[in-house]
């Protein structure tokens, strides 16, 4: 800005110059008239620009203290929450201090079942995964029945034998005592027709049905939970044949599914 100005006064000065000689040249003294509007364009031109940026610098200050503003205010909201969040989990952590004062012990919400029972059967399952399946959120075991039983068989497979017979003894420490121990049988929709397995049930007292294999396997299970230290007074078995399909009996891989053994625990 101050070059332009400098340039404009040595143009006007060159002017002066030229009058104060007395004869000036004509045609120089247009030249000079006309480097001189020239200057003042230029100028023109530049204070334009200047009121531009001045203008573009106003309007990024006026959004540069309208992001902060935003900001603090998103810090503030946030900062809100945080406070929120510890008063729940404070809350929260005295409600499980009152409930534990309760019980005695940390349980395991909506089972019931002591925080210990269940990180013991969680590493059972992990160590089984091909034997059983655990449920946390509702203290029930699954038992694949091909893999615990060889077909048309109440005579418990080796594996799970073992893993049935680990699970005896977590059920039987002194933090799972008082848990009760529901053992349900189930089969697919194929009827009972192997000699072998109609013996057997004859010799058991059962219908040759499905209805009589799943009680004799869940009967089975549970000889193996007493031997692993269950008291007998805490287990009940049930079997309900064909009757509670979780998959369609239509294909093999269903049937597969159905023929299987559930233990529920409950506090």
């Amino acid at each position: 800005m101050q070059r332009f100005a400098v340039a404009a006064m040595a143009a006007v000065a060159g002017v002066l110059a030229l009058l104060s000689v007395g004869c000036v040249d004509e045609g120089k003294y247009r030249a000079v008239l006309l480097r001189n509007r020239e200057q003042d364009k230029i100028i023109s031109e530049k204070d334009a620009q200047v009121a531009a940026l001045n203008e573009r610098v106003s309007a990024l200050q006026v959004q540069k203290a309208d992001a902060q503003r935003m900001l603090q205010e998103k810090e503030d909201h946030l900062a809100s929450i945080m406070r929120e969040r510890d008063e729940v989990r404070n809350a929260f952590n005295k409600l499980q201090d009152i409930v534990a004062k309760m019980t005695s012990r940390p349980v395991v919400s909506g089972t019931g079942l002591p925080e210990k029972t269940v990180l013991e059967i969680r590493g059972l399952a992990e160590q089984y995964k091909d034997v059983f399946e655990f449920d946390e959120a509702t203290g029930r075991l699954r038992f694949k029945a091909d893999i615990t039983f060889d077909s048309g068989s109440n005579v418990v497979k080796p594996d799970a034998r073992t893993a049935i017979t680990k699970l005896g003894g977590i059920l039987s420490s002194d933090v799972a005592k008082e848990i009760k121990v529901t053992v349900v049988g189930h089969t697919d929709n194929d009827p009972v027709k192997k000699p072998a397995t109609v013996a057997l049930l004859k010799e058991l007292g059962k219908p040759s049905s499905n209805q009589g294999l799943s009680e004799a396997r869940a009967e089975a299970v549970a000889q193996v939970l007493k031997a692993g230290g269950v008291d007998a007074a805490r287990i009940a078995t049930k079997g309900v044949g064909d009757t509670q399909p979780i998959a369609s009996n239509a294909g093999a891989e269903g049937k597969a599914k159905n023929r299987r053994v559930e233990i529920f625990l409950q506090q």
